[in-house]
């Protein structure tokens, strides 16, 4: 898993910039002002990025959304 950017990420919103560390220790995103700890936020975005919940750059959709995969009634019937 790449590690890159993870520090300068936005878990709550996606938004990337190098802004958004306030300190070594202090992540602050300049776009929606979410405030963590820098290594808890990027571990979240590891974390996420893992298990396909990404959240696009800019406050983009989650990509790999549910897929709903239960029969459809009316093709059943079709045949």
């Amino acid at each position: 898993m790449n590690p890159a950017y993870t520090s300068q990420t936005c878990n709550a919103c996606g938004h990337r910039a190098p802004d958004n560390r306030e300190s070594q220790a202090v992540f602050r995103c300049v776009a929606c002002g979410h405030r963590a700890d820098a290594d808890v936020n990027a571990a979240c975005n590891l974390r996420d990025t893992a298990v396909g919940r990404t959240v696009a750059a800019r406050g983009g959709s989650p990509s790999g959304g549910p897929v709903n995969r239960e029969p459809q009634r009316d093709l059943l019937l079709a045949g």
